[in-house]
């Protein structure tokens, strides 16, 4: 949903996650958005792994007995996205570009190599 989203909107939307308490769903979006942004600087690729991991921390936190999540967890996938939304925010309008052939699921959606190919070994079901 998030994957069209330039840096700077992603770098917004990470931000704005401190109005969504425990908003599990948001920070997977963000997560799997943010991901292919990890190609562009290795700073990029550790900040976001370091969200991938907080956000994964706080989605297994879930307590049955009380029906929360963990705040002090939350605190800390909030605290990787906002590491990340820095990082992020000086690339602007920059997009990840992404696969727009068919798959077996729908359209690709991959993100494309520098030359623009997508070499997905997931199988593409157009003939190209």
């Amino acid at each position: 949903m998030f994957k069209h989203a330039t840096a700077e909107e992603l770098a917004n939307m990470l931000e704005a996650m401190s109005r969504h308490p425990h908003n599990t769903g948001g920070l997977s979006m963000l997560d799997e958005a943010t991901l292919a942004f990890g190609n562009k600087d290795p700073k990029i690729r550790e900040a976001q792994q370091d969200f991938s991991t907080a956000r994964h921390r706080h989605h297994r936190s879930w307590n049955t007995q009380a029906q929360s999540y963990s705040d002090e967890l939350w605190e800390s996938a909030l605290d990787c996205a906002r590491k990340l939304a820095t990082l992020l925010r000086p690339l602007g309008d920059t997009r990840i570009t992404r696969c727009d052939r068919e798959a077996g699921w729908g359209t690709c959606g991959l993100p494309l190599d520098d030359d623009g190919v997508c070499r997905s070994s997931l199988g593409h079901t157009d003939k190209q």
